[in-house]
């Protein structure tokens, strides 16, 4: 009884080895002619055929053609390196990247931008600055293998500014915390205002395009969009000069703000109120495109 029930489970358990080898066999041949190039007709080809068939069968090993789209590089850190040119709202800059992983690439780069414009407000001349300039460091994801990518991202040496002076002509009227102050003719009033953010700042963007493609392309067309957050931005304000009194002659009416105990109030008020204003700007947007090349 022991006999026959041990050649039964011989038997059964031979027939899983065939069915499972039977299967694999055809798997190989489904993924061989998936992989195989076209065949073209001629006089030989069946024979050909049969007989390569034949011997992949017997041996049961399949080579599929490699796809001609396909990389098969290892990736790994600084086995390859993509440069990209890019502009956008921080301004013009360069990235470079280094793949981590199949999925990863670690990205490093710079903003620089410089642009300065005049304007008169209230009677007052204006000169406003934007001064642009940071470092940023990311670490780019791309979860489908493809060129959508998902961006952590550091920004650094954070130079950003935004910088104005402001000079009130002789006789015009300035306003501050709603009290009006008259420049002097011989001392006009003329001020000076700055908006920095702090240095260092996390963010996140999304985006297309991968500098070190994983096909045989070297050339990649990035953009993205995203932010980072700053904080509360700081005001700084300064100004000098001289304010008079209308109702008083030039002699009398007039005196240095500086040493105006209400101008000095009025002017911490002022600023105190517009940096509430700015906590509102505590995340700054990120969008650039450009052109990348992948050695």
């Amino acid at each position: 009884m022991k006999s026959h029930i041990h050649r039964t489970g011989i038997l059964v358990l031979a027939t899983l080895v065939l069915a499972c080898s039977f299967g694999n066999a055809e798997e190989d041949e489904r993924v061989a002619r998936e992989n195989s190039p076209p065949a073209y007709a001629s006089d030989s080809s069946p024979d050909i055929s049969f007989a390569a068939s034949s011997r992949t069968a017997a041996n049961g090993v399949v080579r599929a053609v490699p796809s001609e789209t396909s990389d098969k590089r290892t990736f790994r850190p600084f086995s390859a390196v993509g440069i990209a040119w890019h502009t956008g709202i921080g301004g013009a800059g360069l990235d470079v990247a280094t793949p981590l992983a199949r999925k990863f690439n670690l990205r490093a780069g710079f903003d620089y931008f410089r642009y300065t414009f005049n304007f008169q407000q209230e009677g007052a001349d204006v000169s406003a600055a934007f001064r642009m300039g940071s470092g940023h460091a990311s670490v780019d994801w791309f979860p489908f293998g493809g060129r959508f990518r998902l961006s952590p991202m550091v920004v650094f040496a954070n130079n950003n500014r935004i910088q104005g002076t402001a000079v009130i002509p002789p006789g015009s009227m300035l306003s501050m915390n709603g009290e009006d102050y008259f420049s002097s003719s011989t001392d006009p009033l003329h001020g000076s205002g700055t908006i920095t953010f702090r240095k260092t700042s996390p963010g996140f963007t999304l985006g297309f395009g991968n500098l070190i493609p994983r096909t045989r392309s070297h050339i990649s067309f990035p953009i993205e969009a995203g932010f980072y957050y700053v904080n509360q931005p700081r005001l700084k304000v300064d100004f000098s000069g001289s304010a008079c009194d209308p109702n008083y002659p030039a002699g009398i009416g007039c005196g240095a703000i500086m040493d105006d105990p209400g101008f000095q109030k009025d002017l911490a008020a002022f600023i105190a109120r517009n940096n509430h204003n700015l906590s509102y700007a505590s995340f700054l947007p990120v969008f650039s495109f450009g052109l990348g090349y992948s050695f």
